[in-house]
This record gives structure tokens, C-alpha cells and sequence, in this order.
């Protein structure tokens, strides 16, 4: 019996894949466990093993479609086992045929394959979750998006002024001869509308400035015995993880995210670090940040990091954080104010540290100094939430053993 592939579910929040690559082709024997094909989602890219032995019968996806999570992909058959030849899919972005996309039994039909009134209304289920929220009759907006997709920009744009909807700008603008237009890759796309969703909540921002010398000296110290056990070199950042934690085991109040009338606390702490990678930003998290030793810190993170940036990390590996720092000293940038990481209510930003003139019992002495901008979300939080936060993470950035360091 012919055994179906489809695109798998990584995450609670994905939605759809873009094919990028099939590593078998019709009609060629496959090993249980060998590579199928590459996925890319809005985060990572995956490979896609056969569950079983047999033949690549038919592929009914091209490289490039858009499909919904559940999608069919194709079929694995045994030796001489014919597949009733089927229509290709159509790819969520308006790729390819025009057939209708396949439904897993019992799912809701694909957002970009349902019907509004006599046309078909093609929206990402972010955007048509913003538009039944704001009580937006996604009908009535033009869609920016790939093959004139409504997204969650068209949605807002919408809330905010509705005579705007129908009048956007084309899909593809025009290029002028001295330019090139790059197309959002999949994750650029989920960062702009993350960010998008983001800001909407109101911002706040404070800053202190701590003398780092302490820090710096421990974090010495632990490289030193890293190095005598042979196990991953901390960096400044996991130790921030570390004193970060503590604060927040400290203060659980700021360890919470805004869900519309209500706040929702988290009785976990998972630290998110906000990591750089080819086309965007993806966070990778520590969970239980508190449990865990400055040791077992920097194996983590260290093994997080390579791995998404090789785009080889598992989606519930770098979401469900509850609190972001992105540490921009590493580029020697002094101050950032961040924007919060949905659905979050607070990300640190870290600053270099750099020697500055500085006045320590009536004399004029030069200190390694950081700047620590916390950003938040006013909705849940208040400035004394957030001068309570600064106040405890100075404190133990200029004396961590009182951190546990």
C-alpha cells in the first residue's frame, strides 16, 4: 500500500513549508531513514527522512510550492506498486497548478485555499487571526503578499485606516535599472511580521550603566576552568543568561507575556539569545535558565547556536522563550533599544563593554563600563517593574557571587 509523504508539523505555530530541494526522484529506491527532500519554514530548514523502505512512486509537489502543514508531498511504494496518477497541489503562494491544495482528515481547510464570496481569497491564518480579531473583513484587503496573499501588514494597515485596504502597491513593485529586487526569504517574512505584531504594543525603554570589571573576571575564571575540563568557553552572554535568570527568579512579576485581558505568568524561565544568521534572526532558548550551572549554560547555548546557524535546529528548540536578551556589544555597538520578542513583555539589549573615565570615591578612575537597555511592554509592566529589573541585574553584574557566580 502506497505510504503517503507530507509535510510534517515542527512547531505549535507553523503553518506552511516552501520545498526547497528533493534529494530522491521518481521512480528511485529509498532506504528507511535516507533524506526525501529539504523543507525550509518560517524559521528552519529540515530534512525529510522516509519512515519506510520502498520507491519514490510520484512526487506531486515542485520545488518552490508554498503547501499548508499535512500537505501530500508524494508517495513511497513497494516494487512494481503503481500510484493512481493524482493533480498536483496547489503551492499556498500561488505556484504552479491551480488544483486545490490536499486537506489532512479532519483539518481545517488552508487558509489560502478557502473561498470569500465569489472569488478566492488567498491569506496567510496569521493574517486572517488579526483580521477576525479586529473584526476586518479580509475581502475587502488587497493583499501585498506573493500571488496577492493578505498578510498580517495588509491586516494592520487595515485596522488603521481601512480606506487604504484595496489601494496598496503591487505585489512586485517596479525596479529602476540600477536596482535588483530580492523577494523576502521565508524567515525575513517572519521576522517582519513579528516585528510588525510586535511594535504594536506599546514600548518602553531604560537604561543603566554598570561597571563590568567583576563580570569580567569571572567570566575569566570559568574559561580558565573550561578550558581544564575541557568543555565549552563561556562568553559574556551566558553569563548574562545566568544573572538574567536569577533576576527573574528574583522578580517573577517581569517574567510574563500580555494575552489580552489577561497577563499570563510563567512559572518557567526560559532565556532567549537573540543569534544572527544568513538572511535574518532566530532565538534559540535556554530553558530553565535558572536551573541550570554557567557550565551547562555554555554547552547549550554553544551547541544552539551552531546548529541554527546551520539551520539545523528543531523548531521547539528556539521558541517559547519568555525572555530575550540580544547581546549587540559583540559588534562593539554601546546602546540599543530592542524591540520585544512576541509574545514576550521584555528583551535586555547589551552594550559593549569599553573603558571610560569614571568617578569612584572622589577620584577620576578609568572602569570597563556597559550600558543595559531594557525594553517593555507597558500593557503588563510599569517603569518601576523595569527600574527594579536594572537595579537587580547592576547589582549582580558588579558583584555576581551574589548571583551564585
Amino acid at each position: 500500500m502506497p505510504i503517503k509523504i507530507t509535510i510534517p508539523k515542527l512547531g505549535l505555530t507553523m503553518a506552511e513549508a516552501r520545498i526547497l530541494e528533493w534529494r530522491k526522484t521518481e521512480g528511485e529506491r529509498v532506504e528507511k531513514g535516507e533524506i526525501l527532500l529539504v523543507i525550509e519554514t518560517e524559521k528552519v530548514t529540515f530534512e525529510v527522512e522516509a519512515q519506510e523502505g520502498g520507491v519514490l512512486g510520484k512526487i506531486l509537489a515542485r520545488e518552490g510550492d508554498v503547501l499548508p502543514v499535512g500537505a501530500l508531498l508524494g508517495y513511497l511504494t513497494g516494487e512494481g506498486e503503481a500510484v493512481t496518477d493524482m493533480p498536483r497541489q496547489a503551492p499556498a503562494e500561488g505556484q504552479g497548478s491551480e488544483a486545490p491544495a490536499v486537506t489532512p482528515p479532519g483539518a481545517e481547510p488552508s487558509a489560502s485555499a478557502r473561498v470569500e464570496g465569489d472569488r478566492p481569497l488567498r491569506i496567510s491564518p496569521a493574517a486572517r487571526k488579526m483580521a477576525r480579531e479586529h473584526g476586518v473583513d479580509p475581502s475587502t484587503i488587497k493583499g501585498t503578499g506573493p500571488g496577492g496573499r493578505v498578510v498580517t501588514e495588509d491586516v494592520l494597515r487595515a485596522v488603521e485606516d481601512p480606506r487604504t485596504s484595496v489601494e496598496q502597491v503591487a505585489a512586485e513593485p517596479p525596479a529602476g535599472a540600477d536596482e535588483t529586487l530580492v523577494p523576502l526569504s521565508q524567515l525575513r517574512t517572519t521576522v517582519s511580521r513579528r516585528m510588525t505584531e510586535s511594535f504594536q504594543a506599546p514600548h518602553f525603554y531604560m537604561t543603566v550603566e554598570a561597571d563590568a570589571q567583576a563580570l569580567a573576571d569571572v567570566r575569566e575564571e570559568q574559561v580558565a576552568l573550561a578550558e581544564r575540563q575541557g568543555t565549552a568557553r563561556p562568553t559574556m552572554t551566558d553569563v548574562l543568561v545566568k544573572l538574567v535568570a536569577k533576576v527573574l527568579e528574583d522578580r517573577p512579576a517581569l517574567n510574563c507575556a500580555y494575552a489580552g485581558g489577561w497577563v499570563r505568568r510563567f512559572h518557567r524561565i526560559h532565556i532567549g539569545v537573540a543569534t544572527a544568521v544568513e538572511g535574518g534572526l532566530i532565538v534559540p532558548v535556554i530553558r530553565d535558565a535558572n536551573r541550570k550551572t554557567l557550565g551547562e549554560i555554555a554547552t547549550l547555548r554553544s551547541d544552539l547556536i551552531q546548529r541554527t546557524r546551520d539551520r539545523k535546529v528543531a523548531a521547539d528548540e528556539i521558541s517559547g522563550s519568555t525572555f530575550t536578551i540580544t547581546n549587540v556589544g559583540m559588534w562593539g555597538v554601546d546602546f540599543s533599544s530592542a524591540i520585544i520578542n512576541p509574545p514576550e513583555a521584555a528583551i535586555l539589549a547589551v552594550g559593549a563593554i569599553k573603558d571610560q573615565a569614571t568617578v569612584r570615591a572622589g577620584k577620576v578612575e578609568s572602569r570597563p563600563m556597559m550600558k543595559l537597555t531594557v525594553s517593555i511592554d507597558h500593557r503588563v509592566l510599569d517603569g518601576s517593574d523595569g527600574a527594579a529589573f536594572l537595579h537587580d541585574l547592576k547589582q549582580y553584574i558588579e558583584d555576581p557571587k551574589r548571583a551564585g557566580l
